[in-house]
């Protein structure tokens, strides 16, 4: 009888291949140091956090984890006609998250579109949640919502056209909690009919 399993015990490396150079490795089914096999890595010998790795068992199974501690970069379409999309993610099952730790996310497109489905009151849901600033500008603005439409601000709401401003509604209901009255301006006139 041969010598008990040991170590590794239950990955049968005895098919494993590696091949090492100065720059560079690449191997099949060899062994992290956490007992998760590897299907295939490709790693950088200079930086070994610089790697792709195809994992073959334990909670990485199926998974495959690319680092790069300098960047990375994919350019694609030079000769793409977009029909049918130049670079396309699909995510059939689950949640895809975009995690920048100590940068901003910055989109530069022709058109930026945004669409949500879903089939119960608890999906279909669009939020931005920001704790400083949202600011937008365009030259023409369109909110609508089909149900209601609520515009709330916990100090200060101000509502300003510089040139009109229109209120058109079948039933205007208007409540203040003062009845605390503005400085008159030079021509407006008070309740009795005074010029201020």
């Amino acid at each position: 009888m041969g010598k008990p399993a040991c170590g590794l015990y239950g990955l049968n490396t005895i098919f494993a291949w590696a091949k090492t150079t100065v720059d560079g490795k690449i191997s099949f089914g060899g062994v992290s140091e956490d007992n998760v096999r590897h299907a295939v890595m490709l790693e950088n010998n200079y930086d070994p956090r610089h790697y792709i790795c195809m994992d073959a068992s334990g909670a990485r199974m199926s998974r495959t984890t690319m680092e790069a501690p300098k960047g990375f970069h994919i350019k694609a379409g030079q000769d793409c006609d977009d029909i049918d999309g130049t670079f396309n993610l699909n995510v059939e099952n689950g949640n895809l998250n975009i995690d920048i730790e100590n940068g901003d996310l910055n989109v530069r497109a022709r058109n930026i579109n945004f669409k949500t489905t879903g089939d119960t009151n608890d999906t279909g849901n669009f939020t931005v949640v920001s704790n400083n600033q949202i600011n937008m500008t365009a030259v023409h603005v369109t909110i609508l919502g089909v149900d209601k439409t609520v515009i709330q601000a916990n100090n200060m709401l101000r509502l300003l056209g510089d040139v009109e401003t229109d209120f058109i509604t079948g039933i205007c209901n208007m409540t203040s909690y003062s009845t605390r009255r503005g400085k008159k301006g030079e021509t407006q006139e008070d309740v009795q009919g005074e010029v201020g």
